[in-house]
């Protein structure tokens, strides 16, 4: 028997990327819409979501069934109920001589990130602070001299970034995926209130000192006094 090439065309696309939340839905449109077909297709990795004939009948993949929704007029399809196993290659294909591929995601599901972990550590000195923002195996420390710190970022192979900034006198540890976004703050340290601080201390130390001083030599004077009369 004779055996027959379909031959597969892809018409120049924009490959999306697209990246949503674990447990989100999302809506595939096609990119181009070509008016006949003998069957038109949605695939994941290469293989079969459902299929749409000529002849409106929709037929889905059993491990689809209940998660995904076909329109008829706009051939979208909407993905429902996401997982980290759904990610990878959708692609639509009109079916007829030709396959045609009219629409291609790349797809990345993606859990939301955990709250990062913003540590402050003051020093001897109270112009000199240092900082580590933490969050998801990134970590960055950073110094600070007054009201001067040093802003630095970082990120991952996943796509997971870690920023620490300052902002209206506000520390802030961000850590962010393309799908959410986290972040701890924490008031920016006062430096001229510490100096103040460490000099009224100070003060009171010396004022101290002095009194205990006065006191001791004053009664070492009465001391005296009392001795001389006395004889």
């Amino acid at each position: 028997g004779l055996i027959h090439h379909v031959q597969r065309v892809i018409i120049k696309l924009n490959f999306l990327d697209v990246s949503v939340q674990v447990g989100d839905s999302l809506q595939l449109d096609i990119q181009i819409k070509e008016q006949t077909f003998s069957s038109f297709i949605w695939k994941h990795n290469n293989s079969n979501v459902l299929r749409y004939t000529s002849k409106g009948k929709i037929i889905k993949h059993d491990s689809y069934k209940d998660r995904v929704e076909f329109n008829e007029e706009t051939y979208s399809l909407t993905l429902k109920n996401l997982q980290k196993n759904n990610s990878g290659l959708y692609e639509a294909i009109m079916r007829s001589q030709t396959d045609t591929t009219v629409a291609q995601y790349n797809l990345s599901v993606l859990d939301p990130v955990e709250p990062p972990v913003l540590t402050v550590y003051n020093t001897t000195d109270p112009c000199n602070i240092t900082l580590t923002c933490r969050g998801h195996d990134l970590s960055i420390n950073s110094t600070c001299y007054k009201e001067t710190c040093e802003e630095k970022n970082m990120t991952s192979s996943g796509g997971v970034a870690l920023f620490l900034s300052i902002k209206d006198s506000l520390i802030i540890c961000n850590l962010s995926n393309p799908v959410s976004s986290k972040q701890e703050k924490k008031k920016e340290w006062n430096w001229q209130l510490y100096v103040l601080i460490g000099v009224v201390v100070v003060l009171l130390i010396l004022i101290v000192l002095g009194i205990t001083y006065f006191c001791k030599k004053k009664m070492k004077g009465i001391a005296f006094y009392l001795i001389f009369f006395a004889f």
